[in-house]
């Protein structure tokens, strides 16, 4: 965690343009003839960035939606959203604000491109072109988020209300080859500015134009890598970003800092827990066995037959020492320290309270430990060295050196011990004979890695299939023996209306609203897609469209 602690920038209260209400919802924008017309850009781009950071990362938006749908976390009390069963009013505000958050980066590239205003903001805040470029490369990062949870998005014509009140919908393929050409054009832009980046606003980087590039980059490699899943020739745009400089070091994290209590300062998951007095979530019991290095036949430190979610860990015997990080208990069972449980996922309302009474002395509850993720201070990652690490070892065939310095820079950025664990995991990774094998390695260890970006993680494993043990629906999540040996198991099974077929949830279905407001045109996407459902995959996982 220190690394990360390094990133805990202050949040300052400037005037807010857009801001959110503590529902996440806006329910009505209006418009004032007499406001002002033109804004500090940079005051414009860090309450974007500050927006996003903490209601996209939020028990909202990502707690009650990705981070359930890739199984970091399960729920402890209202267990519909692990089923699939998402609250519609949440997906509706989550596709709507972040259009919302991007009007800020848009107006950024008016007030530059305008000539009117171009010449006052290149005098005020530097070049035009860097201002247009960051905020470009910001608005991709926005826009690949919306397109990899819902499909088709509003993209060309978005932004454009005054022109285009019912945009219509870009293929996802539109969308992505949109976004990397942006961003090779921002890097252009970047390197041949006039001046530096921002002196200030710029929450990311104070204006170290250097460290832009290499978000931009980074942020192009993953576009690149994940649009190879359908079409390997974006295989040459994926090395073309990495020779173009990407992150070399956790230095060049893309992170939004917070600093302590009170609103804007706090960390988004801190708020949940500690001034909304929400204790929803606790880790997956998968998940941290995945950690413990057991094959989910552990029950009180001994091989059971009866209390297991047996599955098969391709890090099995090799204990993690990020469990401790994320749990603040130690992972070794002995007299004065009981083993710790995560929550078997997918169970419903009551026998998930069942399984809380049941275990009380064994499960891990976020609320009374606080972990760092807890912290008034932990920043939110928007991209990070260790994943851009993991992305260049798959590029290059499962590279070994690559998969390393990821494993060494996620321990760093946690602040866990490493101990022999590197040493442990490259044996057996050394050891492996398949590419498969080794891409599970790979791709497990980076899931371990993208706990609190769980938007990345959801994504792999769509793109990817691992953790190939995570609860497919149908499958067993739970089962045990109680003390009058009566056994009860429990299989996972989505509410009904809201199944996703033999897989996990493969995206998000389209916001109630766009059917009223965009109706022809959302409509098309569907029909394009082929069906507005949860077990409909996007584009770069082998579904529609193209």
């Amino acid at each position: 965690m220190k690394a990360l602690r390094k990133y805990s920038l202050i949040v300052t209260a400037f005037g807010l343009l857009f801001f959110v209400g503590c529902e996440n919802d806006f329910d009505e924008i209006n418009h004032n003839n007499n406001a002002s017309t033109e804004a500090s850009t940079p005051a414009l781009l860090s309450q974007a960035i500050r927006n996003i950071a903490f209601y996209d990362f939020d028990e909202w938006y990502a707690g009650r939606q990705s981070s359930i749908a890739c199984q970091h976390f399960s729920q402890r009390n209202y267990t519909s959203e692990d089923r699939y069963s998402f609250r519609v009013n949440t997906t509706d505000g989550f596709f709507r604000n972040n259009y919302i958050f991007m009007n800020n980066l848009q107006k950024i590239i008016e007030l530059n491109t305008d000539p009117a205003t171009k010449d006052k903001y290149a005098t005020l805040y530097g070049d035009n072109n860097m201002q247009i470029a960051i905020a470009e490369i910001m608005k991709c990062w926005v826009f690949q988020l919306l397109t990899d949870y819902f499909g088709d998005i509003p993209y060309s014509q978005a932004l454009n209300l005054d022109e285009y009140s019912q945009p219509i919908y870009n293929t996802q393929k539109e969308v992505y080859d949109g976004l990397i050409a942006t961003l090779k054009k921002a890097v252009v832009d970047l390197k041949a500015s006039t001046t530096d980046g921002f002196s200030e606003g710029d929450l990311f980087y104070n204006g170290d134009l250097s460290k832009w590039i290499k978000f931009a980059n980074s942020l192009r490699l993953r576009l690149a890598l994940r649009a190879s899943n359908v079409d390997a020739n974006y295989l040459s745009e994926a090395q073309d970003a990495i020779t173009g400089v990407v992150m070399s070091s956790n230095a060049d994290d893309a992170m939004c800092g917070f600093s302590t209590v009170g609103e804007p300062n706090e960390a988004p998951w801190y708020s949940a827990y500690y001034v909304d007095n929400r204790n929803d979530f606790s880790y997956t019991y998968r998940f941290l066995e995945l950690l413990k290095g057991t094959n989910g036949d552990i029950y009180n430190g001994i091989t059971s037959t009866t209390n297991v979610s047996p599955f098969v860990n391709p890090y099995s015997g090799i204990v993690d020492p990020r469990f401790e990080v994320y749990t603040t208990y130690s992972p070794v069972v002995d007299p004065d320290n009981p083993a710790r449980y995560g929550v078997p996922y997918g169970m419903g309302d009551s026998d998930t309270k069942t399984f809380w009474s049941v275990f009380a002395s064994n499960r891990v509850s976020l609320y009374s430990v606080q972990p760092v993720i807890l912290n008034p201070n932990f920043p939110t990652t928007f991209l990070d060295y260790p994943t851009v690490c993991f992305m260049i070892s798959e590029v290059n065939n499962w590279d070994a050196s690559w998969f390393q310095k990821g494993i060494e820079a996620s321990l760093e950025k946690w602040g866990a011990d490493p101990g022999t664990y590197v040493t442990d995991v490259m044996t057996r990774f050394n050891s492996l004979t398949t590419d498969e094998a080794r891409k599970e390695m790979v791709i497990t260890q980076k899931y371990i890695h993208l706990l609190m970006q769980p938007h990345e993680a959801w994504a792999e494993y769509r793109r990817t299939g691992y953790p190939s043990f995570l609860v497919k629906p149908g499958e067993l999540t739970w089962t045990y023996k109680d003390s009058k040996d009566r056994v009860f198991t429990y299989n996972f099974s989505p509410v009904s209306g809201s199944e996703s077929g033999s897989d996990l949830v493969a995206r998000f279905k389209y916001p109630s609203s766009e059917y009223t407001l965009n109706k022809s045109n959302v409509e098309a996407a569907v029909a394009r897609m082929g069906e507005d459902t949860h077990k409909q995959k996007v584009w770069w996982a082998g579904g529609g469209s193209q």
